[in-house]
């Protein structure tokens, strides 16, 4: 008995091993969510959060990359969105739901504000406008 004890851990330890990403997720999808200010001054003004998981309130400065990484939940319903100011333009969107698996491209998503709008790739892609301040 002892030894099938053993046995079990080991064959556990070995599917986890091999289950994982470099996200650390072990039975999820990870992903890894960047916005990117590049806007001239004044600096650009953001608060991201999930159901879950409150990023806080923080000012970029021009160039500067925010970004997270996390795992997608069990239930895959995972939402995160961003509320960013700007001189005196606001969006709030969402910028990573369960249901763009396809638009993260391996894992990945990138956002970029620009002085015309808020743009989206999902990796190895151009990006594309997806919203108008």
């Amino acid at each position: 008995m002892k030894n099938f004890t053993t046995y079990l851990v080991v064959l556990v330890n070995i599917f986890l091993t091999m289950t994982s990403t470099t996200f650390g997720c072990f039975f999820t999808s990870g992903y890894h969510v960047h916005v990117t200010n590049k806007l001239p001054s004044p600096d650009l003004e953001l608060h991201c959060a999930s159901g879950n998981n409150d990023l806080g309130h923080h000012k970029i400065t021009q160039g500067y990359d925010f970004n997270w990484k996390f795992c997608e939940n069990f239930a895959s319903n995972t939402l995160f969105f961003c509320h960013l100011w700007w001189s005196d333009k606001e969006i709030s969107f969402d910028v990573f739901s369960s249901e763009w698996e396809e638009r993260c491209h391996d894992g990945q998503c990138y956002w970029e504000a620009r002085t015309d709008g808020i743009y989206f790739t999902g990796g190895g892609r151009p990006f594309k406008k997806r919203y108008n301040w």
